[in-house]
């Protein structure tokens, strides 16, 4: 960690049993491993962050592996290692920020380097990065993890999640990127005047049996990093008590635009 980007990998620090909340930057981070008791016995989750020092921008990855973390981990450093060329790219025009943000990432994913060492790892991940500068919110997915933006004006019209789910898309020994055709999803949005909430999710968040879109509704109109975080722990700590066993990894932060 340093003072503008912050990584993390739940082989590390599982947090199983024990919801977890902190921030970095205008981001808050809530993450929890899992209810042992139900059988949870790892996290294969993991995350990066980068804040622009003058809080312009923000760019945020979640990743959920399955089989071992090692593909997790393997996309959370290769993003790490091309950090500075992202934060040139965010320092440029907003006209051009997210045509060259796709192109790094692209560049880093189909990369022969990438897929060789995919090709040595147990399992895969799925991949959401989200990037918000200025008005307008920016996303690439491959797999099934959640990208949501609240604003009243949204949820009016049931507008919440931004991304669709897509599941048997993944990055690691078995990889879209191998693929003729790679197949992911990406995508542009602008805030709405006023407080927007962007939440990023792993699919703990929708485990079968919780009120998610209760959840969600109570979060669109959270202004305070500490009233988002407070939800956060709510949340969490509900996975737990009803004896959740897969991992959750949320990332959260309000954007007012005038």
């Amino acid at each position: 960690m340093n003072e503008t980007m912050y990584m993390w990998s739940g082989s590390s620090e599982p947090h199983l049993d024990q919801p977890h909340i902190e921030r970095f930057g205008a981001i808050s981070i809530g993450r929890y491993g899992g209810n042992i008791r139900a059988g949870a016995d790892k996290n294969e989750d993991g995350l990066l962050v980068l804040n622009s020092p003058e809080g312009s921008w923000e760019f945020a990855m979640v990743v959920d592996a399955h089989t071992s973390s090692e593909s997790a981990e393997q996309v959370l450093r290769a993003i790490a290692d091309i950090r500075h060329e992202i934060e040139a790219v965010l320092r440029g025009g907003i006209a051009d920020t997210f045509t060259g943000l796709e192109a790094k990432v692209d560049a880093m994913f189909r990369s022969q380097s990438f897929l060789e060492r995919s090709q040595s790892i147990r399992g895969e991940c799925s991949c959401l990065i989200v990037c918000r500068k200025g008005r307008y919110v920016w996303w690439y997915s491959v797999g099934d993890c959640m990208l949501f933006v609240l604003h009243p004006d949204f949820t009016a019209f049931g507008q919440t999640m931004l991304n669709q789910r897509h599941f048997y898309e993944w990055i690691g020994r078995e990889n879209t990127f191998n693929d003729a055709v790679p197949c992911y999803s990406k995508g542009t949005t602008r805030l709405r005047p006023g407080n927007n909430v962007i939440l990023m999710a792993t699919d703990g968040f929708v485990e079968p049996g919780i009120a998610y879109i209760d959840a969600i509704k109570e979060w669109t109109r959270i202004g305070t990093p500490q009233a988002l975080e407070q939800r956060m722990d709510d949340f969490l700590r509900h996975l737990h008590e009803v004896g959740t066993k897969d991992s959750t990894t949320l990332l959260a932060w309000s954007v007012t635009d005038a």
